[in-house]
């Protein structure tokens, strides 16, 4: 690999979800702390939304990371496409950690005791639910917005906070009753030429490098080409120092870019 050519600790554009490559935009900053104020205040429900590859599942782990050291309880799912009962029962394993009930009437009281339980230890529950676009059934957004009841002395026992591409808000506009509940809505847009440049520059120094490995002329035309989308740039870039490193070249330039582009079918 490039590691060594270009003197790096760690790659640098790996589409993982490594918290230390977190990169304070504007715009990921505004959504974080957003979504914390709604977590923190105890609010029924917040909406993360934004196009593919923009950063939402990067968002949800640092706010599951930062917040479970002040003693917020998490269920984060990362798939729900399945049907009611099948959420409920995988958000009441996240939670419990052991075999869950077979029979819903089970599964809510059981839900309902473990929420009372996390408020009289001082806590409390968060539901993050990512990829929520992907909820295809009306009944899983009713059984969510009951669960939303569950209250002691005035205070919301849970929090849900869904995040998913742009026809998330679609779906939830078209719930009455359950948009109602969604205290805050923010949606992420791409990084802008500036952000891009940042976050590319970020990404390397995090990866043990003291040297500029892309040209202004290099970083325009990844930005042109990737619109500002985290997840793209990553591969473009991944892909661009692999073919400099092929080339033995100490930086990458616009061929290397446009090779990256090519194998990526662009």
């Amino acid at each position: 690999m490039y590691l060594n050519h270009f003197n790096l600790k760690k790659l640098p554009y790996e589409n993982i979800l490594d918290s230390e490559f977190f990169f304070n935009s504007e715009i990921h900053e505004e959504a974080y702390s957003r979504m914390s104020f709604v977590i923190e205040q105890k609010k029924s429900a917040g909406l993360l939304s934004g196009g593919y590859g923009t950063g939402k599942t990067f968002i949800l782990k640092k706010l599951e990371k930062d917040l479970t050291r002040k003693g917020y309880i998490f269920s984060v799912i990362n798939n729900p496409r399945v049907d009611d009962l099948g959420l409920l029962r995988m958000i009441l394993h996240n939670f419990i950690g052991y075999k869950v009930p077979n029979q819903k009437a089970d599964v809510l009281m059981a839900i309902e005791k473990f929420f009372k339980e996390t408020y009289k230890d001082g806590k409390h529950c968060v539901v993050l639910i990512d990829e929520a676009h992907d909820i295809d059934s009306e009944n899983i957004f009713e059984e969510l917005r009951l669960l939303l009841n569950y209250q002691n002395e005035n205070r919301n026992l849970l929090t849900l906070i869904l995040s998913g591409q742009d026809e998330i808000c679609e779906k939830i506009h078209s719930n009455k009753q359950f948009s109602q509940r969604v205290f805050l809505n923010y949606k992420l847009r791409p990084l802008t030429l500036e952000e891009t440049k940042n976050y590319i520059a970020h990404r390397l120094k995090v990866s043990g490098s003291d040297k500029q490995l892309f040209s202004d002329e290099v970083l325009s035309l990844i930005y042109d080409r990737t619109g500002g989308i985290p997840r793209r740039i990553n591969n473009i870039c991944n892909l661009a120092l692999l073919e400099a490193f092929s080339a033995n070249k100490d930086a990458v330039d616009e061929e290397c870019v446009n090779e990256a582009l090519n194998t990526q079918g662009e």
